[in-house]
């Protein structure tokens, strides 16, 4: 075997285990985190430029729905890796690394879902004074019960499936303000690399589904 071929057969080898390990990271989101991934998720958030956006931009699905009643306005996902990100870009301030792997370990591996309900209330009215076309006539008023700021979100069902199988939701709180902030925590064992359906069913039992493919994200 000449000198030539040997050169191009050490260069298909290098090629493949490149490949290999390169598959192996875009796979799968990062269970658990390495000290090298801490870094880099921690130095991605303090960024909080536009490379952070362009990150976090696939974790997070906007639904538009023009309903007057309480809806769903935003679903998001967050592997480890992300929410170290995440809680990186809000804390640019005086927040270390140090603080951030110490969090990281205490809360452990988790997914969380993030879903943002809102209000009518938090939306403008439209300005109808340079319409010509009337108003349209009063409609009745809808029942305030799942309306009411402290308990409306109670209201909905979450769900988070894979595979057709709901996975088991280990922590479930919310923030109420015009809306509602609700947070689904997962334990990260339970939550396969593999597409991910968010599944919200408001009072109406009017269905959203909101997609992430884990696969592809980190």
């Amino acid at each position: 075997m000449n000198r030539t071929t040997k050169q191009r057969i050490a260069r298909l080898v290098l090629a493949f285990l490149f490949s290999i390990t390169n598959g192996g990271i875009s796979s799968a989101y990062e269970v658990p985190l390495t000290p090298g991934a801490l870094h880099e998720a921690y130095i991605l958030g303090q960024r909080n430029d536009q490379a952070t956006a362009n990150f976090l931009n696939p974790y997070i699905k906007q639904i538009t729905d023009n309903s007057q009643a309480a809806h769903i306005a935003e679903i998001e996902i967050l592997t480890p890796f992300a929410q170290v990100v995440d809680l990186s870009r809000r804390f640019t301030s005086g927040y270390t690394e140090e603080q951030a792997a110490r969090e990281y370990h205490q809360r452990g591996d988790t997914v969380v879902v993030r879903i943002l309900l809102m209000l009518p209330a938090a939306y403008p009215k439209p300005d109808n004074s340079l319409s010509q076309t009337p108003p349209p006539p009063p409609q009745p008023p809808a029942p305030t019960t799942a309306l009411q700021p402290e308990n409306f979100w109670q209201n909905f069902r979450f769900e988070t499936k894979q595979h057709g199988k709901t996975i088991a939701t280990r922590f479930i709180h919310n923030k109420v303000l015009d809306g509602a902030t609700v947070w689904l925590e997962y334990d990260a064992k339970d939550v396969a690399s593999d597409e991910t359906v968010v599944e919200v069913t408001t009072p109406e039992s009017k269905t959203i589904n909101a997609t992430f493919d884990l696969k592809k994200l980190r």
